[in-house]
């Protein structure tokens, strides 16, 4: 029964969504003679999130550091796929999802990608953690003990637009405390 709400909450709200940006695509409400408008042919919603790792549970920091960094390994995979579940269900008008992880003590990136909602359904079921991220576009570099940084500067998506429109390349940072 609430699974039904769900959905039919989440369709209402894609639909609110795609109607206002058809109203704001209408020319006809800025006082212009035409009524026809401007035609919308499709409309793809992104969101940018970068988040930082979670330490392990205190429980287990006086492990030996190899199992310790297993185990981090295998939490922040966990952790990153039950986040763009629940991001995707929070934001049903979001399309696509470009994740960014950075490592519990530096700046480094160790997880990232871009996440596009028809690819939740596509994943095959019995996969481990590590490659259903895969499947879903997600990079990352470990042999099961610890990430390695990824790419050159961290870069795991590119901005191609970051470079031709620089005042697109606003981004919303948590202050540090």
């Amino acid at each position: 029964m609430w699974e039904i709400v769900k959905n039919l909450r989440a369709n209402l709200d894609s639909y609110r969504h795609a109607r206002k940006v058809g109203r704001a695509l209408a020319l006809h409400l800025r006082r212009e003679v035409r009524r026809d408008g401007l035609e919308l042919t499709s409309i793809c919603n992104s969101l940018e999130i970068e988040w930082r790792a979670r330490d392990v549970h205190p429980w287990d920091r006086d492990c030996r550091p190899e199992e310790r960094r297993a185990a981090l390994v295998e939490q922040t995979l966990f952790d990153t796929e039950a986040a763009i579940s629940r991001l995707f269900e929070a934001l049903p008008f979001v399309h696509v999802l470009r994740v960014r992880v950075l490592d519990v003590g530096s700046n480094a990136p160790i997880l990232g990608g871009t996440v596009h909602r028809s690819s939740l359904a596509e994943v095959r079921s019995g996969l481990s953690i590590g490659m259903k991220l895969r499947e879903l576009g997600i990079t990352y570099h470990s042999e099961g003990l610890q990430f390695e940084p990824l790419g050159h500067e961290g870069e795991v998506y590119g901005r191609p637009w970051a470079s031709h429109v620089p005042e697109l390349a606003v981004f919303c940072r948590k202050p540090k405390t």
